[in-house]
C-alpha cells in the first residue's frame, strides 16, 4: 500500500509540479499556462483536453500575441486522469443538476448506478477500440449528459483556473527568489539570467 502512494506521488510531482519548477518561462506565462490547463482539465473534454489546449496556445499566440507556457498547459490537463474522471465527472453532472433546479430549469436526472453503468461501457477498452471509445464517450457527454455536465464542470472550472493563477504567480516569485539567495543574488539578476527571454 505504501509503495502504491508513493509511486502515485510522485507521478504527481512529475506531471503536474516538476514542470512548473522547472520552468523558464516568465512567471505570468507559467501562470497563465497553469490557469488554462487547469480549467480545461476541469471540462468535460477528455481525449481531446491536449488538443484543446494546442489550439488555445495557437490562437493566443499567433491571433492575440499572448504568451502562455504550452507545456505546463498540456501537463495540467492531467488532473483529469483515469483514476480522476469518473468521479469529476459524476460531481460535474450532479453540480449541473443543482445550478439547474437553482434557475428553476427541469432536468431528467440520470443516476448513480446508470451514470456509473453507461460510464463502465465506454471505458471498458476490451469490447471498443479507442477510437470507438472516444466516439462513444463524446456521444454520452454531449447528448445523453450534455449541459448539465458541461455547466457542472464550469462551476469547478472557473474558480479553479483563476485561484491556480494567483496561487501559482506568488509561489512561483517566492520559489525563484529562493533559488536566487541560494545563488547569492537577487531575483531581478537571476530573472534577467535564468528566465526566457
Amino acid at each position: 500500500m505504501a509503495y502504491h502512494f508513493q509511486s502515485i506521488k510522485k507521478r504527481i510531482f512529475q506531471r503536474l509540479i516538476q514542470p512548473i519548477i522547472t520552468s523558464v518561462s516568465p512567471v505570468n506565462e507559467v501562470a497563465w499556462g497553469t490557469a488554462i490547463g487547469v480549467f480545461v482539465g476541469l471540462t468535460p473534454t477528455v481525449g481531446l483536453q491536449m488538443w484543446i489546449v494546442f489550439m488555445i496556445w495557437l490562437f493566443c499566440k499567433y491571433l492575440l500575441n499572448i504568451r502562455f507556457d504550452l507545456v505546463i498547459a498540456t501537463a495540467l490537463v492531467w488532473i483529469s486522469n483515469p483514476i480522476t474522471t469518473f468521479f469529476l465527472y459524476y460531481g460535474f453532472l450532479v453540480t449541473g443538476y443543482f445550478v439547474f433546479s437553482l434557475l428553476g430549469i427541469n432536468q431528467i436526472e440520470l443516476s448513480y448506478s446508470s451514470f456509473s453503468s453507461q460510464f463502465s461501457k465506454i471505458i471498458d477498452s476490451n469490447e471498443t477500440s479507442t477510437i470507438e471509445a472516444i466516439i462513444n464517450g463524446t456521444r454520452f457527454l454531449l447528448f445523453d449528459l450534455g449541459y448539465p455536465m458541461m455547466l457542472g464542470s464550469l462551476v469547478f472550472a472557473v474558480p479553479s483556473s483563476l485561484l491556480s493563477f494567483l496561487a501559482i504567480k506568488k509561489t512561483l516569485v517566492r520559489y525563484r527568489t529562493r533559488k536566487a539567495k541560494k545563488l547569492g543574488i537577487d531575483y531581478e539578476h537571476w530573472r534577467q539570467e535564468f528566465v526566457r527571454k
